[in-house]
């Protein structure tokens, strides 16, 4: 072929290449906003093909037409120079395109360019879960103004696939355009030579060969070669482990953490272009937070293949399942981007941290990050499960991660993450055994709910325990051991104001052959009704655990009974019946030498003289059980005595006393911990201040107690302080006002 038919050949085979590129950039430039945020990563393989072919062809359309041209020139006498010994030409990089929506991570962004421009070279290590929108985060800054003025070269390689140290190296290799011929076994010492000054280099995805331990010394090695001065370095990568060998930046960037439901709420409001339904929001409570599950839920919405309440429901069966836009990768799949954590070579190395794994997903509230819990857990588990080394692996993966938000330091997953390896991952019978026995163990160690050690552990285990104790009942593993727990957990939830009869009603029909245990278990689940004003169903729990605690000749157990039948009918105002079981109770706790016991049940009978009106004979049983109380060092009988005392003065017309005798019942409360006797005593010193026509002092009481009420859901106390709070408008002269807390008071009620 002459060398003209050559060159023509050459640009028609060049016009259906830039033919098919442009029909790839008009069908991305038609998609909208999130499809093209969720196709990120298929768009840019795309981008990063076609380029290729762009530039082997300029290339090998270069090479040729120079060498039929230095042919046709040596024919004709006159060969051009060529020049030999330029080192290689280096193209501009093609990045991938500015994410288009990057919402809730000014900061880290803002600090990552602090240092790319402060620090010559920086080395960056942007880290965290997967989801966690690492990628996004490092071409939003390789897109920056900044960025691109301080650093003209900047290279974005994608290290998704490349299991290996010289497929990484050829990555690089192909994001410089280092031509084929040119690639040898000196390859690396070429990259190294070629970068131009004032270099960016980014390696996306680099948990791909460092998750492979046989070649992270390799990757490490790689990475201290690439250390040069006129290149800076970016990585991301999953976890929380930086690869040594590097001198990494300080301050380090921490590991990117979860989004706020107010970020989560904005991104989609901004996608969507509206705000969330009811579903909706539970679907971003749901998500936890991870950016790649709220793209993929607005982008499942934005599709209109179904609503929000549909991907609602389909979400309680099937959770992280559920997402995805019709992709298996890895940022279109929700659950193949956790999956690819948990199946992870790191992972896999050791079985026994996948079970640790699995153990720890059906803990809501995650575990205490302390060492006196770790090793106490530790003593339940088979011989061969290490515990810490467990945790460390899981926080290194991002599958676990701390939380220092609350109280106190906590190993957490993610909700996703949870609901996953709850579905997906054994969790073995050894294990199951080893957790439940482990707070089976803390809930008979902290059975007094008044001492403080109790207050400091098992607030926050509560639902942890709540969680492991129907695990065992539902799944047929409930025993006697168990069923005393269940009742501790019960008698905890009840006096935090967090009640939960769930967990007992299981424990009853899991030890219907028991009938002492069952017997206690139906008066501890009677004490819930009655705390919450369901008094037949309080009476039926109290006469069944009576006549069980009774076939078994349960002195104690029968008393106790006997007192709390007395309380329903106190509460029904029924004095003579209340009375009558009242005493019955007196001589059955003094049989049992029971002091607690007797000074209670005088406390309950001087309750009765009080609804009777008759309030010395009241006052004399409440000082005889006062002295009982602080005989045993009853903090909490004494402070009942105290709040039934001051409803005495307040009836003798005594306030002072009344005042008094509140404030020291508050006063004890508090230490007590005690959500409830704080509110109820808060309540009666508001209406002591009320009757001393104190009202702002009144209304901040009312307004105390009020709160506490609504943070242990007490209706019944939030309706009353809302009266309250009604009244003291109503001395101020705004009806108005009134007429609208005693409206909502009344809808309160109506609903207990």
């Amino acid at each position: 072929m002459e060398p003209l038919g050559r060159i023509e050949s050459s640009l028609i085979d060049y016009h259906k290449l830039l033919s098919e590129v442009w029909t790839i950039l008009q069908a991305n430039k038609s998609k909208g906003l999130l499809r093209r945020t969720i196709d990120r990563k298929s768009d840019l393989s795309d981008v990063e093909k076609y380029d290729r072919l762009v530039d082997n062809y300029n290339t090998d359309f270069l090479t040729d037409f120079l060498l039929q041209s230095h042919i046709a020139g040596l024919l004709q006498g006159s060969a051009p120079s060529v020049m030999t010994s330029d080192p290689p030409f280096v193209y501009k990089s093609v990045l991938p395109q500015q994410p288009e929506l990057m919402i809730g991570r000014d900061e880290e962004k803002s600090r990552v360019i602090d240092t790319l421009l402060n620090k010559s070279p920086a080395r960056i290590a942007i880290l965290g879960a997967g989801g966690m929108g690492k990628t996004t985060l490092a071409l939003s800054v390789l897109h920056d103004p900044a960025i691109v003025d301080r650093y003209p070269s900047r290279y974005f390689v994608s290290c998704e696939g490349t299991p290996t140290k010289l497929s990484v190296i050829v990555e690089i290799a192909d994001a410089l355009r280092i031509p084929r011929e040119s690639r040898d076994a000196r390859l690396l010492d070429s990259i190294l030579s070629v970068f131009p000054k004032d270099s960016l280099l980014c390696l996306d995805n680099l948990e791909t060969i460092w998750d492979e331990e046989a070649a992270r010394v390799d990757l490490e090695e790689l990475l201290s070669d690439l250390q040069l001065p006129n290149l800076s370095l970016m990585i991301t990568m999953r976890g929380t482990q930086r690869p040594s060998r590097v001198s990494w930046s300080k301050p380090f960037l921490p590991p990117l953490q979860v989004l706020s439901q107010n970020t989560s709420r904005r991104i989609f409001e901004i996608t969507c272009g509206r705000s969330p339904d009811e579903f909706e929001e539970e679907l971003l409570v749901a998500v936890d937070g991870i950016p790649l599950a709220i793209s993929l839920v607005c982008s499942m919405l934005e599709e209109g293949n179904e609503n929000s309440e549909s991907l609602w429901n389909r979400w309680g069966e099937a959770q992280s399942k559920v997402l995805g836009n019709g992709g298996k990768d890895r940022l279109s799949n929700l659950e193949t981007s956790i999956r690819l954590s948990v199946e992870g070579p790191r992972m896999q190395a050791d079985s026994r941290t996948i079970e640790i794994l699995a153990m720890l997903s059906f803990l809501p509230d995650g575990f205490p990050d302390n060492e006196v819990a770790k090793k106490e857990l530790q003593g339940h588990l088979p011989m061969g499960y290490d515990l810490s080394e467990a945790l460390l692996t899981l926080r290194r993966v991002s599958l676990v991660h701390l939380d220092e938000a609350g109280a106190s330091r906590r190993l957490r997953m993610l909700n996703p993450v949870r609901n996953f390896c709850q579905k997906r991952i054994h969790f073995t019978m050894e294990l199951k055994s080893s957790i439940t026995s482990f707070y089976v163990a803390m809930l008979h160690r902290f059975e007094d709910y008044t001492l403080p050690e109790g207050h400091a552990i098992i607030p926050s285990e509560l639902h942890n325990a709540r969680a492991v104790l129907k695990l065992a009942w539902k799944e047929g593993r409930g025993n006697p051991t168990i069923a005393r727990a269940s009742i501790r957990f019960t008698n905890w939830s009840k006096y935090l104001g967090d009640a939960v009869e769930e967990v007992i009603c299981l424990a009853i029909e899991g030890v219907a052959g028991e009938l002492d245990v069952c017997g206690s278990c139906h008066q501890a689940l009677g004490w819930l009704y009655l705390q919450s004003w369901r008094l037949d169903l309080a009476e039926e729990s109290f006469q069944r655990a009576l006549e069980l605690h009774g076939q078994v000749h349960n002195t104690l157990g029968k008393a106790k009974d006997t007192w709390r039948l007395g309380q329903v009918h106190l509460r029904r105002n029924s004095l003579d019946k209340a009375e009558a079981f009242f005493e019955q109770a007196l001589p059955l706790f003094r049989q049992v030498h029971n002091i607690v016991g007797e000074a209670n049940s005088s406390r309950a009978l001087a309750e009765v003289h009080l609804g009777r009106n008759k309030l010395n004979e009241a006052e004399n049983l409440l000082e005889h059980a006062f002295r009982l109380h602080q005989q045993v060092s009853d903090s909490i009988g004494a402070a009942l005595d105290l709040q039934t005392f001051g409803e005495v003065y307040v009836r003798q017309n005594k306030l002072d006393r009344a005042e008094l005798s509140f404030d020291c019942a508050l006063q004890l409360f508090r230490q007590l911990q005690s959500p409830y006797g704080q509110a109820y005593n808060l309540q009666n010193l508001g209406g002591v201040r009320l009757q001393q026509n104190k009202l702002d002092e009144a209304e901040g009481m009312f307004e105390r107690s009020l709160q506490l009420y609504r943070q242990i859901k007490n209706l019944r106390g939030e309706a009353y302080s809302l009266t309250k709070l009604g009244e003291v408008c109503l001395r101020r002269n705004k009806k108005d006002e009134a007429a609208e807390l005693f409206e909502r008071a009344l809808q309160l009620r109506r609903q207990t």
